[in-house]
């Protein structure tokens, strides 16, 4: 008897798992190429559209996906949309990634979150659990060479198809740390080889 209970309450824990996640609301974010986008929108000051566009370019380097040549990025990513990211390889050499194409200026939901540090020594914010006050930091976004008018986050989750206003839920637009691919199909589904910087 004793057994059975105890088999019952472990088969619980994945159920309450769905339910919260499944409860998590949408919040309302901004998506714009540039800071004189944003200006021109009158959604935002000027002084508050440069800083969330700083705050995304500061970002920029720390979550970008990260190939080992150039060739690999500029496959995915486009001709002359690639740039030589900050960290090096182990032997000295460069890696690349994409250049933003727009950014992302996240409503925020829970400023009380915690911060961890990340390669570069650059601060990102920790993604909460869904549902418990979650917060969308303002971030990148990148558009794939196949797909050159959805802009995406730097984990090839679709967000808009133009700039404005868009809805979305926090956990899907968390940024995490860069990870190192090969040419895979940004905008479709990218070959992942390690995380980046561990």
């Amino acid at each position: 008897m004793k057994r059975s209970k105890k088999a019952a309450l472990v088969l619980t824990v994945p159920v309450a798992t769905l339910l919260i996640a499944g409860c998590e609301k949408e919040v309302q974010g901004m998506v714009y190429s540039n800071p004189d986008e944003c200006s021109a929108g009158g959604w935002n000051s000027t002084e508050q559209c440069e800083a969330d566009f700083a705050a995304a370019k500061a970002l920029h380097p720390q979550v970008a996906p990260k190939y080992v040549n150039k060739q690999e990025c500029e496959a995915d990513f486009g001709e002359g949309k690639c740039e030589t990211a900050p960290q090096q390889t182990a032997s000295g050499g460069s890696f690349f990634m994409p250049m933003m194409m727009g950014y992302l200026a996240g409503q925020m939901m829970n400023r009380g979150g915690a911060n961890t540090q990340q390669p570069g020594g650059a601060n990102m914010q920790q993604p909460t659990a869904a549902g418990a006050g979650s917060s969308v930091p303002t971030q990148p976004l990148y558009k794939s060479r196949d797909d050159r008018n959805t802009f995406r986050t730097a984990t090839n989750r679709p967000v808009a198809k133009g700039v404005g206003p868009v809805s979305f839920k926090p956990s899907q637009v968390q940024p995490q740390a860069g990870r190192l691919v090969r040419r895979g199909g940004f905008g479709q589904q990218a070959a992942t080889r390690s995380s980046f910087g561990s």
